[in-house]
């Protein structure tokens, strides 16, 4: 379980730093509603379209959108306010948020996965922004818990989300899933608009033209292999997380458990990043060895986990395999997010974030397109397979190529940070 000295200073550094804890609330709130429309909306999707496969293209939808919009987020983060960002593109987001209201009405899944596609290409301006505005409201010694936290909101929205959704689809109905999802988003533009703090370090404007300034990117990440490393560590999970997107077909079609057994699934996978990313923690003691070494095993328990899903006899036991893979899923993600925030200047901070949410959103879409199409030719259980084995793969082959990284003398992540405003 999470360390209770973890819970402490999580509970202190949301009673004492106003500005932390409008920014984790308004991701909490945002959160909870997306994980009661996706119930929801892949629960309709499965059963409109009568596909097995049909769910892992609403979780495609879901995240390819950032791969494409991501480092476009991340270089205007760099260059425009983020908190007047952020307010925007929540208010924005309710505009798609209530098209699935008509979707639902005119039985139409390709409007809902379009929906859902431009609900991802509006948080690209969102989630990766707020990252890199986590070390400007917080002090350099808190941004561990701080960003744990974030990573563990993630679980937590997800656990409780998917679990309640799923209930509340049952004894309410898809359609008031979708209207407290469009409302989150109203509550997250107050929380953020409160903010006092700036959520940057205003220097001299970049004389540097649109391409020159991504390439200032190319060159940290030529130049050090902690941020290569640390860029794509995110890919080896992501590779097999269309099995996420699977999910809902074993709920509903293996253990003929509807949208309740969806919701039972999900909330598994938002138990582990709840717990994984506090686990991480501890475990990497703040020494960056540790970290990358968590990481990179990490991937593999991910894939070792999800290779047991299909043996699985019951819904209950399906539901430890899921927990059990997204513990190291939530640790890894927001351990190597950590890495890359105290290794990177603040004038860079956005730009590198964007990037990396997109390296992993590109890996997670390829990964569920792939999954439905190879649910449709080979079956699930084959097809989870195979994207388990993916992630295992990757991760042995992370752990060698960064082996100097996290088995050297030198702590290589201590020696690369840097101060805030660099």
């Amino acid at each position: 379980m999470a360390s209770s000295a973890s819970v402490r200073n999580l509970l202190l550094l949301l009673r004492s730093n106003p500005d932390y804890r409008r920014l984790f609330f308004a991701t909490v709130v945002s959160l909870l509603g997306d994980w009661f429309a996706f119930v929801a909306i892949s629960g309709f999707v499965t059963e409109a379209t009568g596909r097995a496969g049909s769910a892992a293209a609403v979780f495609a939808a879901s995240v390819l959108p950032a791969f494409l919009l991501s480092p476009l987020a991340g270089l205007i983060a760099d260059r425009v306010d983020r908190k007047r960002l952020m307010v925007a593109v929540d208010l924005l987001r309710v505009l798609p948020a209530l098209g699935l209201l008509a979707a639902l009405h005119w039985r139409s899944p390709g409007l809902a996965i379009t929906c859902v596609a431009l609900l991802a290409a509006l948080s690209s301006f969102f989630d990766p922004v707020a990252e890199a505005s986590v070390p400007n409201v917080v002090a350099p010694e808190e941004l561990a818990v701080a960003q744990a936290a974030l990573g563990s909101a993630w679980g937590t929205m997800l656990f409780i989300g998917a679990a309640v959704g799923g209930l509340a689809t049952v004894a309410f109905g898809r359609e008031a899933s979708l209207v407290l999802n469009a409302a989150t988003f109203l509550v997250s533009a107050l929380l953020v608009r409160g903010i006092r703090r700036p959520l940057q370090h205003r220097g001299a404007p970049s004389t540097l033209g649109l391409w020159g300034q991504f390439g200032e990117v190319w060159t940290l990440a030529r130049q050090s292999h902690l941020t290569r490393s640390l860029l794509v560590t995110k890919v080896g999970v992501g590779l097999g997380n269309g099995i996420v997107g699977l999910l809902p077909s074993f709920a509903t079609g293996r253990f003929a458990a509807g949208d309740a057994g969806v919701g039972m699934l999900l909330a598994a996978r938002g138990l582990g990043v709840l717990l994984g990313p506090f686990l991480g923690q501890r475990w990497a003691r703040d020494d960056g060895r540790r970290l990358l070494l968590v990481c990179g095993t990490s991937m593999v328990s991910y894939g070792l986990a999800y290779a047991l899903l299909p043996f699985a006899p019951t819904l209950e036991l399906a539901a430890v395999c899921v927990l059990l893979a997204h513990l190291g899923g939530g640790a890894q993600w927001v351990l190597a997010t950590y890495g890359l925030q105290v290794s990177t200047p603040d004038r860079l901070r956005g730009r590198v974030l964007g990037l990396d949410f997109g390296l992993a959103t590109l890996s997670v879409g390829m990964s569920s397109l792939a999954a439905g199409a190879a649910t449709e030719a080979v079956g699930l259980a084959r097809a989870s397979w195979a994207l388990a084995g993916v992630s295992l793969l990757y991760g042995l082959g992370w752990l060698w190529w960064t082996r100097e990284l996290w088995g050297g003398s030198e702590d290589a992540l201590a020696g690369s940070r840097v101060i805030q405003s660099g």
